[in-house]
């Protein structure tokens, strides 16, 4: 089918997929005539692209990437697209009649990084002509006790596509350190299968030595949370054995950034609670306030609640405050004015 859309927020996979598709049906000697890149287009773009016709051998490509034609990020044509637009509703109708039309030598592939809506308009003339296939972002709880086994089948086929085989401790080890972003489980697995040559078994110990665990992230600023000097020194030596110090300092702003977005939107919550003279504030369950959060933000009930104990004593303000100050010493690092190790011992003492 020449029409294909592509839609998910594992866009690792996705833009795998769209690699394959390259190499499938582009002609090598006449790929710059006969692949079209339009970046988020709008869809008097996509209608025009999709009447071109292939140059010489193979098949023509057009990749319509970055597109939020179906997706929750919707399109101008889209938010314009009300009963009394009536150019809006010719445009879509339009489509409609050009999908069809289509080369069975043209292919139009829709690579979009959202998952797919079914419910606009735009999604349902391009589902009567499309081959969807979706790449939803598997679920995946680093410490939780339940398995995802789609990610351990996945992370065994990786191995194989490296010529390797890989234990379930290793799996773990990687699925856990990553928070299962499939894009660096399988940049480790390549390393882990070229630095094992001749051998082919990729064991836990191996991806130990060769990968940074980022549970141990987690383990340092666990103790830094609680006002553990000592043990969060401890934690980032043991981090800095094993690799150098910008990763970490990345590692943390990033989870310093999901701190401040759940710490202010728990303090919002608990603020919206009835009180005033004459009536106490009501208290909220951590389970509860867990529960509103993971609605709110999207993210799991257990991982959100676990966040919560880690921050229990912080607020938004001291958080956004210091990672402020961490960029301000990943800063100096980068410029060359202070080594990294000094900037993370700086960033754990100055609390």
């Amino acid at each position: 089918m020449p029409v294909v859309v592509l839609a998910g927020e594992e866009d690792f996979l996705l833009e795998r997929r769209v690699e394959e598709l390259k190499k499938q049906l582009l002609d090598p000697d006449w790929f710059s005539f006969n692949f079209q890149r339009l970046v988020s287009p709008d869809l008097r773009q996509v209608v025009e692209a999709a009447a071109s016709l292939p140059f010489g051998p193979g098949k023509r490509l057009v990749l319509v990437d970055r597109c939020d034609l179906f997706t929750k990020k919707r399109s101008r044509v889209d938010q314009e697209d009300k009963p009394s637009d009536k150019a809006a509703k010719e445009l879509i109708e339009e489509f409609d009649r050009a999908l069809p039309a289509v080369s069975p030598d043209t292919y139009l592939v829709f690579a979009c990084p959202h998952n797919f809506d079914s419910t606009l308009r735009t999604s349902k003339v391009v589902s009567k002509y499309a081959e969807l296939t979706e790449f939803p972002r598997a679920k995946y709880f680093p410490g939780s006790e339940s398995r995802n086994p789609s990610l351990d089948t996945w992370c065994r086929k990786e191995a194989k596509r490296f010529g390797a085989t890989i234990d379930d401790a290793a799996v773990t080890y990687l699925l856990d350190s990553t928070e299962a972003d499939l894009r660096q489980v399988s940049h480790e697995i390549e390393k882990a299968a070229t630095y094992l040559l001749p051998e082919t078994h990729i064991t836990r110990d191996v991806v130990a030595h060769l990968s940074p665990h980022h549970s141990h992230i987690f383990v340092m600023l666990d103790h830094w949370a609680h006002g553990r000097k000592q043990q969060a020194f401890a934690a980032l030596d043991e981090l800095l054995s094993r690799q150098s110090g910008m990763p970490i300092i990345a590692a943390v702003e990033t989870m310093l950034s999901k701190w401040v977005r759940l710490r202010a939107a728990a303090e919002r919550i608990v603020a919206s609670l009835p009180s005033g003279p004459g009536l106490k504030r009501k208290e909220l369950p951590q389970k509860e306030l867990a529960r509103r959060l993971s609605a709110e933000l999207g993210l799991n009930a257990w991982v959100v609640e676990k966040d919560l104990e880690r921050t229990g004593g912080l607020t938004a303000r001291f958080l956004s405050e210091r990672k402020v100050r961490l960029c301000e010493l990943e800063y100096m690092v980068k410029t060359g004015q202070m080594p990294d190790r000094h900037a993370l011992t700086i960033f754990l003492a100055d609390q």
